[in-house]
């Protein structure tokens, strides 16, 4: 996964953690004492042990979501030229994005259905209020992937040294937005955050893409993050309001 194709779509990953720093650990549902993941908890190591907990409480074995995980994998190796792809994307910069895109668009738009099966039997597992978040996440990368496969690329400016600087840099961004907007206090209801909190969790979004700014695909990227996650809380129809 060292790729830079592969690490423009995995490594805003991180960004998450300019979200869910607003949250607390997990909680409990108010109303059946189930347990509750973080608001918009977003580490996966946490929602995968979330998960085959919650299978096995439910008397689902568990590796059933490790096979449908692999399952997924090789899904993505078969719909992609797996070969090509490396050897491409470790060669991609702006004056070649718009070539290598137009290969690879058409087969990485039919990747999000190899998610089908994984995300069908999480379904089984979890709760309502948790699954969202994991259809946010499916969403957001869809939503990543049809941005940059847009016309070919023709939204994004892949500039290799300014994205892989982007890359080195992310972290610390990502913590300097988060601790210059955001009050680290407890919550345990995603669907409860105040107008406050919501002010907060933007400002902290938008710090984020001014940074990012130079490089275009993850400045779109945290955005993209941003629109999709916010709609599973309270903030939604603010930012709605906002966006009109």
């Amino acid at each position: 996964m060292e790729n830079k194709l592969q690490r423009l779509l995995l490594s805003f990953l991180v960004a998450a953690t300019l979200v869910s720093a607003v949250c607390g650990k997990v909680g409990t549902h108010p109303e059946d004492g189930e347990p509750q993941l973080d608001p918009l908890e977003f580490s996966y190591l946490t929602l995968w042990k979330y998960t085959l907990a919650e299978c096995e409480k439910r008397g689902v074995n568990g590796s059933i979501i490790t096979r449908s995980w692999i399952g997924v994998r090789r899904c993505l190796r078969t719909k992609l030229d797996v070969i090509a792809f490396n050897m491409d994307s470790m060669r991609l910069d702006v004056d070649n994005q718009q070539a290598i895109l137009e290969k690879h668009c058409p087969n990485l738009r039919q990747t999000s259905g190899c998610f089908d099966p994984f995300m069908k039997n999480v379904k089984t597992c979890v709760q309502d209020d948790n699954y969202e978040i994991f259809e946010a996440m499916r969403n957001w990368i869809t939503d990543v992937l049809e941005h940059i496969c847009e016309d070919n690329g023709a939204r994004i400016k892949y500039d290799r040294v300014k994205h892989e600087k982007c890359t080195a840099e992310l972290g610390q961004y990502v913590f300097e937005c988060a601790a210059q907007n955001i009050i680290d206090k407890q919550y345990s209801n995603r669907k409860s955050l105040s107008e406050e909190d919501c002010s907060m969790i933007a400002r902290a979004k938008d710090c984020l893409v001014i940074k990012l700014k130079e490089c275009s695909v993850f400045s779109a990227a945290a955005q993209l993050f941003y629109d999709n996650f916010i709609q599973i809380t309270s903030c939604a129809a603010a930012a709605v309001d906002d966006d009109h």
